[in-house]
């Protein structure tokens, strides 16, 4: 079980260094359902923004891809933008 842990976490630093690389380079990163709660830095989608009343700022660049699977079968895709990249809708 230890062993296990340690690629439990091996993966998850794997993840985070990957995307803070990606945001350091100034390059989309692309992630699964699944690794979506464990990003370095918080990330929303516009749709997510809107329900919580949030709109993208002026000049705002997406930062990341995210693939999910759709209930009724395929996929699905949601692009991603930090969350400082939203304000406040007027």
């Amino acid at each position: 079980m230890g062993r296990d842990m340690n690629q439990k976490l091996k993966a998850e630093l794997e993840l985070k260094i990957y995307v803070c690389q990606c945001l350091i380079d100034g390059k989309k990163f692309h992630i699964d359902d699944s690794q979506r709660q464990k990003l370095p830095v918080e990330c929303m989608t516009k749709t997510e923004a809107k329900k919580k009343g949030f709109v993208l700022k002026r000049g705002a660049k997406p930062v990341g891809e995210w693939g999910f699977q759709i209930v009724t079968g395929g996929r699905g895709y949601g692009v991603l933008y930090l969350s400082s990249s939203f304000k406040v809708e007027k």
